[in-house]
């Protein structure tokens, strides 16, 4: 089977920014930062990072995102927040190789950047970002575990539409969960 190949998006220089978030590469130097974020136990309920997540994860987790850019399969940014500059989350596109047309996005914010719209911002900004720089895209995803509300409210605000829910869809944690499926198209107005 052969192995997919995307064409790489190119990093945007400068940063992606709204004024409120800049979404940026991680680098090296935002390990401990994700470390701690992805230490707390809302994101190891959400999204399946290891648990207990280590420093160490932290260090692959950054060098995954080099070999994604470089081969355009999974461009990840780190979420800061504009006017400090402190990381706050990270946010990734996730191409699919059996279709083109579709991608989705993911991502998570740290405890203290919640409740702030610092995540919806950050979808909103990747979201345009992708549609313009990749014309074969039609259709941008956000799957939610059911009862990740907050994630839920997240793609309502950042202009995606709720299409229902998915049985034993998403694998997570050795097994298939239900998860809701919301999306939005090239063309949908801007949220």
């Amino acid at each position: 089977m052969a192995v997919p190949v995307f064409r790489p998006f190119p990093p945007p220089d400068p940063p992606l920014s709204d004024g409120t978030v800049v979404l940026r590469l991680p680098r090296e130097a935002d390990a401990p930062a994700i470390a701690a974020a992805c230490a707390d136990p809302e994101i190891a309920r959400w999204i399946p990072v290891p648990v207990p997540y280590h420093l160490e994860d932290a260090r692959v987790f950054v060098a995954f995102t080099a070999e994604a850019w470089s081969s355009g399969r999974e461009p990840t940014f780190v979420i800061c927040d504009a006017a400090t500059g402190l990381l706050v989350g990270s946010i990734a596109i996730h191409r699919r190789p059996d279709e083109p047309r579709t991608a989705a996005v993911g991502y998570w914010l740290a405890p203290e950047a919640r409740g702030r719209g610092l995540a919806a911002r950050a979808v909103r900004l990747v979201t345009r970002w992708a549609f313009a720089v990749e014309p074969e895209l039609v259709r941008m995803e956000l799957l939610t575990l059911v009862g990740n509300e907050a994630s839920g409210r997240v793609a309502l605000r950042a202009g995606f539409a709720r299409e229902g829910v998915l049985r034993s869809y998403l694998p997570f944690r050795g097994g298939l969960v239900d998860a809701v499926m919301f999306a939005r198209l090239r063309d949908d107005p801007d949220a």
